[in-house]
């Protein structure tokens, strides 16, 4: 064998040495073997930022932020719909009240002029008693808890209704009777925004500051 043949045979088992040892680093590596120390990362993202030249930040918080809804009765009745509310009432009230200035009493009361009227009023209809332990009178509020669940607001009802469970629907159901009520109370109006509410705690602010701030002081005459 010539020196070339013997230069690439001891080329070949340097080759398949410098694999072997290759392999054992790279399991040591990856399985946690060998003589490596361990590191132990603070953060997901710093393992990241070591291991792989991009990454993504990744949250360290795995609860997600909540975010309270607050209903806002005032902002559903600025954008009310009437004729959608006079839809609805047909669909679903018609059946057991009238609403009409000369209505008559059905199963249940006419329901003319119900908006800001005292409840278990209207003459000639026999109640059940079941509005007699609920305060006030039939302001918005009230009625919007009433028709979003009866049996629930005035334990005991005899109506058997389930409810209007949409807001859109109830709100465009409230328009609709305040449409049928002479001089109906106005609308709620709707909730301070966010920018508002802090708009009016820096003019408190401001305005407290002012008050306490000292007069400028005036010399005596010489």
């Amino acid at each position: 064998m010539g020196e070339l043949g013997l230069n690439k045979v001891f080329g070949a088992i340097l080759a398949i040495a410098l694999v072997i040892l290759g392999l054992r680093e790279v399991s040591s590596i990856v399985f946690g073997g060998g003589h490596h120390e361990e590191h132990h990362y603070a953060s997901v993202n710093e393992w990241a930022a070591e291991s792989f030249a991009y990454r993504v930040e990744m949250t360290e918080n795995s609860s997600a932020e909540v975010v309270e809804e607050i209903y806002d009765l005032g902002l559903l009745l600025a954008g009310a719909d009437i004729s959608a509310g006079e839809r609805s009432f047909k669909g679903k009230c018609a059946t057991c009240h009238s609403i009409d200035q000369d209505g008559v009493n059905g199963t249940g009361p006419n329901l003319f002029a119900i908006v800001g009227a005292a409840k278990g009023a209207k003459d000639g209809f026999a109640y059940s008693g079941a509005l007699a332990v609920t305060e006030g009178d039939w302001s918005y509020e009230s009625l919007d808890l009433w028709l979003e669940a009866p049996s629930r607001y005035a334990r005991g009802t005899s109506m058997a209704f389930a409810g209007l469970k949409r807001d859109n629907e109830r709100a465009n159901m409230l328009a609709y009777l305040a449409a049928y009520t002479p001089e109906a109370p106005e609308f709620p109006l709707p909730l301070p925004s966010v920018e508002e509410t802090v708009e009016d705690a820096d003019m408190v602010v401001e305005a407290s500051a002012d008050e306490a701030a000292p007069a400028d002081a005036v010399a005596p005459d010489a």
